[in-house]
C-alpha cells in the first residue's frame, strides 16, 4: 500500500491504462473506419438479421436449438430458419456472431477462393482439445499444412485402389456371413459401424478390431467412443466461452479410455519403427499402416495420438453411417434397388477391383444421391481470422456484397444446400438417383467439404461403401423396409438416423 502513496507510481499506472484504453479505442476505431470503407467501396449490405428476444447473449436461439435437439428437430429447424430469413442470415450464439449460410457461393469462398481468410483453430480445438488436440482437423496454417503432408500420401488412389492388399473383401465376407438370408429383421447400421470398424484399424494401426468377428471383445471400446463422440460435437457446440457448462465426468473417463487404447497403438508403431518392421509402400505393395507412415515423419507420441484420432473417427463414421442411409433409402425404393442391381449382375462373376467400381454409372448415382439427402456432415464453421467483402449474401434478397469481420463466424449449412428447391427442383427433398443424370453441381455439392481442407479420405469411404453395396446386391434379389418411420436425427460427430436401417434382405433363388 505505501508503493500507491508514490506519485510517480501512480502516474505510471495511470499512464498505462490510459494507454491501455487508448489502444483498444484506436484498434476499435481503425476496425470501424475500415468497416464503414468496404461498405462504401464494394457496396455492401447486412444481411437479415435473426429476431432474438434475448440479444445480448443470444440464448433464446440457444435454448430453442436445445429443445429442438432433444426433440431430434434440429435439421429441420434449420431449414425452416432459411425458409423464413433467407439463405443467408445473421444470428448472435452465445456472444458469438455467426452468420448462417446455404448460399454456395459463400461455400466457394470460405472453402478455396477466400480461404486464407478464413480458420477453425479458435473455434474448435480449446473444447475438445484433451481428445482431438492440435490433429489436422483442428488447427490452421503451417500447422495443418504439416498435419495434412503426414497423411496426405496415404489417401493417394495407388494405395486406396489396391483392394486386395488392404483385404477389404476380407471383412465383408465376415460380414455376409452375419446377414440373415431367411427374410427375418435385421439392423445393417450396427453391421456396418462393426464392418468400418474393423477395415478402419486395419487401415490405421494395421490390425482390425475384429468387431464384426468378436463384438463383445470391443463393446466397452465401442461405448466409450461413441459417447466420447457425441459429448464433443456438444461442447463445441458451447465454444470455448461456455465449454465449462458440460461437467460431465463420463465424458472425460470415456476420452480417457480413447486416449489409452490409441496410445497403445502409437506404442506399437515405435516399437515396429525402433526394430525396421514397418512395411515399405513403393508402388502400392505391402498392406499400408497408416500410423507406420506417421511415426517415420514424427515420433511425438501426443502428436501420432491426436492424428489418429483425427482420422480415425471420420474414417469410421464416413463409411458405415453412408452404408447405414444407402441401405435406408433402397429399402424404401425396390424400384433404385432393381435397377442397381441390373446394372451390376452382369459383371457378377469378375473380381470386384476399383476400375470395375468406378465402372458402375447408376451405383455412383445412388451414392451421390445418398450423400445429398441424408449428408454425413451436414453443416460447418469457420471463422474469419481477417476482415472480408464476401461477393453475396446481403441485403434483402441476399444478392449484396456483405463485410464479414474478423471473429465473425461462417456456418455453411450444406444440407440444406443439397435440398434447395432453386438448384435441386421441385423434388429436391426426394431421394432420386436419376437428377444425377443430367444435374451437374459444383459448390452446390460438397459431401466432403472443398478447397484445401477436402477430406482426404473420400475415395477411401466411396471405395468401401461400393464394395460393400456391390457384395450384397451380387447375393440379394430384394430387400424391404421393417421400419415404418422417416429418417430422424441423431447428433454425434456427424449426424445419424437414430432408428438405425431396420432391413430384410431377400436371397437370389439358385439357378
Amino acid at each position: 500500500m505505501e508503493l500507491l502513496k508514490n506519485p510517480y507510481l501512480l502516474l505510471a499506472l495511470k499512464l498505462l491504462v490510459a494507454g491501455w484504453i487508448l489502444k483498444k479505442v484506436y484498434v476499435k476505431t481503425s476496425a470501424w473506419l475500415a468497416y464503414k470503407a468496404s461498405v462504401r467501396r464494394h457496396g455492401c449490405q447486412e444481411p437479415p438479421r435473426y429476431p432474438h428476444k434475448e440479444p445480448f447473449l443470444g440464448l433464446d436461439l440457444f435454448m430453442l436449438y436445445m429443445k429442438a435437439f432433444g426433440e431430434k428437430d434440429f435439421l429441420k429447424l434449420n431449414q425452416r430458419m432459411f425458409a423464413t430469413y433467407g439463405k443467408t442470415f445473421k444470428v448472435n450464439i452465445l456472444g458469438a456472431t455467426v452468420i448462417k449460410t446455404m448460399d454456395p457461393e459463400i461455400t466457394k469462398c470460405v472453402h478455396a477462393t477466400q480461404f486464407d481468410y478464413f480458420g477453425v483453430e479458435n473455434i474448435r480445438a480449446s473444447p475438445v482439445k484433451n481428445l482431438w488436440g492440435d490433429g489436422i482437423t483442428m488447427v490452421d496454417g503451417e500447422k495443418w499444412a504439416n498435419r495434412r503432408a503426414l497423411i496426405k500420401p496415404s489417401f493417394d488412389v495407388v494405395h486406396i485402389s489396391n483392394i486386395n492388399n488392404r483385404s477389404l473383401g476380407e471383412h465383408v465376407k465376415r460380414l455376409m456371413d452375419l446377414l440373415p438370408r431367411d427374410g427375418s429383421t435385421v439392423d445393417l447400421m450396427e453391421l456396418f459401424k462393426r464392418l468400418s470398424l474393423d477395415t478402419a484399424s486395419e487401415f490405421i494401426f494395421g490390425k482390425s478390431m475384429d468387431a464384426l468377428s468378436a463384438p463383445d471383445a470391443q463393446k466397452d471400446f465401442l461405448e466409450n467412443y461413441f459417447y466420447a463422440q457425441r459429448g464433443t460435437a456438444i461442447r463445441l457446440m458451447l465454444g470455448k466461452r461456455f465449454v465449462f457448462l458440460h461437467r460431465d465426468k463420463k465424458w472425460w473417463d470415456s476420452c480417457e479410455m480413447v486416449n489409452k487404447f490409441l496410445d497403445e497403438r502409437v506404442d506399437e508403431a515405435l516399437v515396429r519403427l525402433e526394430e525396421g518392421e514397418v512395411s515399405p509402400l513403393e508402388g502400392g505393395k505391402g498392406r499400408l499402416r497408416l500410423i507406420d507412415e506417421m511415426a517415420k515423419a514424427t515420433q511425438n507420441r501426443l502428436t501420432l495420438r491426436f492424428q489418429l484420432q483425427n482420422v480415425f473417427t471420420p474414417a469410421h463414421d464416413g463409411a458405415a453411417v453412408t452404408l447405414s442411409n444407402a441401405f435406408f433409402h433402397l429399402s424404401r425404393h425396390p424400384d433404385v434397388y432393381a435397377k442397381l442391381r441390373a446394372e451390376i449382375l452382369p459383371t457378377k462373376d469378375l473380381p470386384i477391383t476399383y476400375e470395375l467400381l468406378n465402372s458402375y454409372q447408376y451405383l455412383k448415382r445412388v451414392y451421390r444421391e445418398t450423400q445429398r439427402v441424408t449428408p454425413i456432415s451436414t453443416m460447418i464453421q469457420r471463422q474469419c481470422i481477417k476482415s472480408v467483402v464476401l461477393p453475396s449474401g446481403g441485403g434483402k434478397d441476399g444478392k449484396a456484397p456483405f463485410y464479414v469481420q474478423e471473429g465473425d463466424i461462417i456456418e455453411m449449412n450444406f444440407r440444406c444446400t443439397e435440398r434447395d428447391k432453386d438448384f435441386w427442383g421441385e423434388d429436391a427433398e426426394e431421394f432420386r438417383p436419376e437428377r444425377w443424370e443430367i444435374v451437374r453441381p459444383t459448390w452446390e455439392y460438397t459431401p466432403f467439404g472443398g478447397g484445401p481442407r477436402v477430406c482426404p479420405a473420400m475415395r477411401l469411404v466411396f471405395t468401401e461403401v461400393a464394395y460393400t453395396m456391390v457384395t450384397i446386391l451380387r447375393e440379394f434379389e430384394r430387400i424391404e423396409s421393417r421400419d415404418d418411420r422417416e429418417w430422424t436425427e441423431e447428433m454425434r460427430t456427424t449426424f445419424q438416423n437414430a432408428n438405425g436401417a431396420k432391413v430384410a434382405l431377400i436371397p437370389a433363388k439358385a439357378s
